[in-house]
């Protein structure tokens, strides 16, 4: 399958299907996807997301951080060694 950013042709298995407007945030297929190798899905995730909270106050993003930290304590602390 051919990433749709680098145009690369890359085995199924390495291609993902990338949502124009992310699943999390309610979007839609409807709103557009594409094809992206995993490193073109991942630099896509990060940075759409990066683009969505820029314009918030700082306040509501240390909010995020404490709200991710509190998250973070309960996910990796169950995790058996």
């Amino acid at each position: 399958m051919r990433c749709s950013k680098c145009g690369h042709e890359f085995p199924e298995s390495d291609v993902q299907l990338s949502h124009d407007v992310p699943k999390y945030i309610g979007g839609l297929d409807s709103d557009g996807r594409h094809y992206l190798c995993k490193k073109h899905h991942d630099i896509y995730e990060k940075t759409c997301f990066k683009v969505m909270t820029s314009w918030l106050p700082e306040e509501t993003k240390r909010e995020m951080r404490r709200r991710a930290k509190e998250f973070s304590k309960g996910w990796f602390g169950w995790k058996r060694e």
